[in-house]
């Protein structure tokens, strides 16, 4: 079975982020193909979970190591937007 880029809300998840998307709902609900997985995002929506920056010298003071800048790591949040269900959070491959 070929990867399928899937579309959740206005994302549009790479190959990659498909496939992570389609084994956590595989074992959650009775999905067995990407089109199945495409028919069940219908109903859901997503957004994006960046990092929060918060530089350590303003908690530690001057103690504080150096960081490297956009340190971190960014999530999508698959959820259902029509009522209470499976949330899913995976990685997301562009770290930009």
């Amino acid at each position: 079975m070929a990867v399928q880029r899937i579309m959740v809300g206005y994302v549009e998840l790479t190959e990659t982020e498909s496939e992570e998307l389609f084994q956590e709902v595989k074992k959650d609900k009775e999905v067995e193909s990407y089109d199945a997985l495409q028919a069940l995002m219908e109903d859901f929506d997503s957004r994006i979970i960046e990092p929060e920056t918060k530089p350590l010298k303003e908690l530690l003071d001057e103690e504080a190591p150096t960081e490297e800048a956009n340190a971190g790591t960014r999530y999508i949040e698959i959820f259902n937007k029509l009522e209470e269900d499976s949330r899913y959070r995976i990685k997301s491959s562009k770290q930009d």
